[in-house]
């Protein structure tokens, strides 16, 4: 049962992807993936994103994974995969 307040999710997995953020407008920043899982990420940002900001992932070897940002804490930020995505 969670607590109050408190979002259920999936597992994370800790990891260090170093990741291309696309915003609605095609501009690219740097980041760090700091950990994933099938439905959200945290990610570590070069600049700050914004909370309800919708971008592209880009994670070489794996792909464009579109996601929506859902909380923003300086240059950390956490989000959800639009559509599930498969880890290996």
């Amino acid at each position: 049962m969670r607590e109050p307040g408190q979002i259920s999710r999936a597992p994370r997995i800790a990891s260090h992807l170093r990741a291309t953020l696309i915003d609605a407008h095609g501009r690219e920043m740097a980041g760090v993936v700091t950990d994933i899982s099938k439905s959200g990420f945290r990610v570590s940002a070069n600049e700050p994103l914004m909370i309800g900001e919708c971008l592209r992932v880009r994670v070489d070897r794996y792909g464009d994974y579109p996601a929506q940002i859902r909380w923003a804490r300086g240059s950390e930020a956490g989000g959800v995969f639009l559509e599930p995505i498969a880890l290996d």
